[in-house]
């Protein structure tokens, strides 16, 4: 009895150190991750999860729940939004450039690649399984014309909200600054 408890004790000692090892080594390809993100954004603008031309992934978002018209200040519809059970999509009615600012630095940089590291700590702490966190996808046409934007698992009401409302706002100023 008393070997066994030393054996269980041992082998918990290296399990912790195992999972330490690992969790360290999960924290620095993370790290390699985002400098080679920013690298690819500073030539692409867009980051590398994100970086799709014409090939979309085959994601079941479950069955539609609405559709709504995504509107300028001026009342002219900028988008088309689809919102799915767990996910939705937007598709521009303008030609809007995936260069134009405030597309990248705000709506990709900060607002879904926030939502994006928020779900990813959720699943490294257990919160939630990684085929329920957030991603999406930017599709552009051969120019770099924004053609869909897929968003996967956005979570609640207040997030699609909230997500909807980033997405507006930015579709919103770049239709401002491409139109002059």
């Amino acid at each position: 009895m008393e070997e066994e408890v030393k054996q269980l004790a041992e082998l918990k000692a290296y399990l912790e150190r195992r999972l330490k090892e690992l969790e360290e080594e999960v924290n620095y390809v993370r790290t390699l991750l985002s400098l080679v993100d920013e690298a690819l954004s500073k030539r692409s603008f867009v980051p590398a999860a994100a970086l799709t031309r014409g090939r979309v992934r085959v994601v079941d978002m479950g069955k539609s729940i609405m559709e709504m018209t995504l509107t300028a200040r001026t009342g002219e519809a900028l988008a088309r939004m689809e919102v799915f059970e767990r996910g939705f999509i937007v598709r521009p009615l303008v030609k809007l450039s995936c260069s134009t600012p405030p597309f990248q630095a705000f709506l990709v940089n900060r607002i879904l690649e926030g939502a994006k590291r928020k779900d990813e700590e959720r699943v490294a702490r257990g919160e939630i399984p990684e085929d329920e966190a957030f991603s999406y996808e930017i599709i552009e046409d051969e120019e770099g014309y924004l053609k869909e934007i897929r968003v996967y698992n956005y979570g609640d009401r207040q997030r699609l909200n909230d997500l909807r409302g980033a997405i507006r706002w930015t579709l919103n100023r770049m239709y401002e600054r491409e139109r002059g």
